[in-house]
């Protein structure tokens, strides 16, 4: 293998397109794991393996790959140890560590409490690491908790939280959300009341029978109502773009199948949409990767404007810092 093959092959196994599709047996290591740049922090993302998310949304395939199974602290522990050896020689390099666990890390049911606050604390022997961004539905957030995992990692706590749309129908009948708004709210409530900071889910395109122009004019209202709302509450954001994608096996994947018009989204929409919230401040990453549940053609990469030279902007901004005025 030449140097450029084997450079080029290791990039794609372990670099940002690692594939994170596949289930993994041996409960002493995670999920996925991945050092990436994140808005120009060094982020190390960990999805633990745990027991899968109650919620089964008609949008994702992420909990099919998880046990049913109860995984105590011990295992999640190893999990992190085992993580924390592959990565050791860039250890100082970290700004970030994402904890996730494809459902909610705050649900006591599915991820052990005693081991994220051992993780929380251990973290402080990281003097980089400046922010613990910890995944979770917001229904499952407390102040008291914020704050103390704040007090115990002395680490900014980021809660990061599917979103997805403002459109009620759509997050109660297309994608099955069973989040209503005034309960995310009081999620919302809870992060400020934490002096914690807000990563939010946006999906373009989040019902199958938009056209490109419903679903533009939908994620802007999304991030309108969430930069409003988080600004009320003083909660620092950032979106989270997400094109939508067709998960293979779900019933958002069927119906969207069942419909004739039925096209995924057009990156150069998201960029022109995210390009005019950046200008505004607005702080955007852009969700580029279909986690390994979807051919090609049904995500953005299988339309008519997709070229590599627009996926490498996206794939620049997300490793830029913001600027003032960005």
């Amino acid at each position: 293998m030449t140097l450029d093959a084997f450079l080029s092959d290791t990039y794609r196994r372990f670099g940002p397109p690692k594939p994170m599709n596949g289930t993994v047996e041996d409960r002493d290591w995670p999920h996925f794991f991945l050092h990436r740049n994140f808005l120009g922090e060094q982020d190390l993302a960990i999805l633990f393996n745990t027991r899968r998310c109650r919620y089964q949304c008609k949008f994702c395939a992420l909990p099919f790959k998880a046990t049913k199974e109860w995984i105590g602290a011990d295992r999640v522990l190893q999990q992190f140890r085992n993580v924390v050896q592959e990565v050791r020689h860039a250890i100082g390099a970290f700004e970030r560590l994402t904890i996730a666990n494809e459902g909610s890390v705050f649900d006591d049911t599915t991820f052990p409490q005693d081991a994220l606050e051992q993780i929380v604390r251990s973290v402080r022997a990281v003097p980089n690491i400046r922010k613990l961004v910890i995944e979770s539905r917001l229904e499952f957030v407390r102040s008291g908790t914020l704050r103390r995992l704040t007090a115990e990692g002395g680490k900014r706590i980021d809660v990061l939280t599917g979103f997805e749309t403002l459109d009620a129908t759509i997050r109660d009948e297309v994608l099955g959300k069973r989040e209503p708004l005034d309960l995310f709210l009081s999620g919302l409530d809870e992060i400020a009341g934490g002096g914690a900071e807000l990563t939010a889910y946006v999906l373009f395109k989040p019902s199958p029978a938009m056209t490109d122009e419903e679903a533009r004019d939908e994620a802007e209202a999304s991030i309108d109502f969430l930069t409003d709302q988080c600004g009320r509450r003083g909660i620092p954001l950032i979106i989270r773009l997400n094109p939508m994608y067709l998960s293979r096996g779900t019933p958002w994947a069927k119906a969207a199948l069942s419909t004739p018009s039925y096209l995924p989204p057009r990156l150069s929409e998201v960029m022109a949409l995210a390009s005019a919230k950046q200008r505004d401040g607005v702080r955007i990453y852009y969700g580029l990767t279909s986690e390994g549940l979807s051919e090609a053609e049904g995500t953005y990469r299988g339309r008519e404007d997709f070229s590599s030279a627009l996926l490498k902007q996206c794939i620049v901004s997300n490793s830029q810092r913001p600027s003032l005025g960005r």
